[in-house]
């Protein structure tokens, strides 16, 4: 459809132009109306501007955290214990008249000596494994000639009742003894530990021992 001319009026003896607005909008956008009726509002000087497009947010990228390594313990080392070595005893040296009993743990003999002469030696069996005889200087404390030994009096592990144990001469409250032990072959004296930590002896020695000591007396015994 063509639009038609525009019409001439006259006002006052000048003529104007009457748009003809409807015809000239059709086909035109918002915008260009928008624009065109500011223009018409403001005159032809009017700049108008487009609204600023609203800026879309960016998004923020949040950066993972990196694992803190944790540090291994490290094992501290377990030390190992070390056994003391057994140091000589450190006794008073015996009177030249003094009576005493020497007992050594790594010849498994005792010597019944006078001052510093020894004048019986005995090969004998002293404390197994567990039940060591004691290392020091101790003094017999009392004596029994015919004793009845049990396990049930010194809480051993295994048991026995020993009657006719002669020559027992105690030089603990434990209940170590010299003694004559007739039980044990005749190959364990002077070379196995086989007793509860008594020192066993043979018939003849353990009767020498009986005669020679009393109470009182010392009896030392080295490792």
């Amino acid at each position: 459809m063509n639009a038609e001319p525009p019409v001439l009026e006259s006002l006052n003896g000048r003529a104007r132009r009457t748009p003809i607005v409807g015809a000239c909008l059709v086909g035109l956008s918002g915008a260009a109306v928008a624009l065109i009726a500011v223009t018409s509002c403001f005159g032809s000087g009017f700049v108008w501007t487009p609204p600023a497009p609203t800026p879309t947010p960016t998004a923020t990228v949040t950066p993972t955290p990196t694992a803190t390594p944790t540090a291994t313990a490290t094992a501290t080392p377990t030390a190992t214990p070390t056994a003391t070595p057994q140091r000589p005893l450190s006794l008073p040296p015996p009177g030249p008249d003094e009576r005493w009993v020497l007992v050594d743990l790594s010849d498994q003999t005792a010597a019944a000596m006078v001052g510093n002469t020894p004048w019986h030696t005995a090969q004998v069996t002293t404390g197994k494994d567990g039940w060591e005889t004691p290392v020091g200087e101790f003094r017999i404390i009392y004596r029994v000639y015919d004793e009845t030994m049990t396990s049930a009096s010194i809480g051993a592990e295994e048991y026995y009742v020993l009657e006719d144990v002669l020559f027992t001469q105690y030089f603990t409250t434990e209940g170590h003894a010299l003694h004559l032990n007739y039980w044990r072959p005749d190959g364990v004296f002077g070379n196995e530990r086989t007793s509860h930590g008594c020192v066993g002896m043979r018939y003849a020695d353990a009767e020498f021992f009986w005669n020679f000591a009393t109470y009182g007396t010392r009896v030392v015994i080295q490792p």
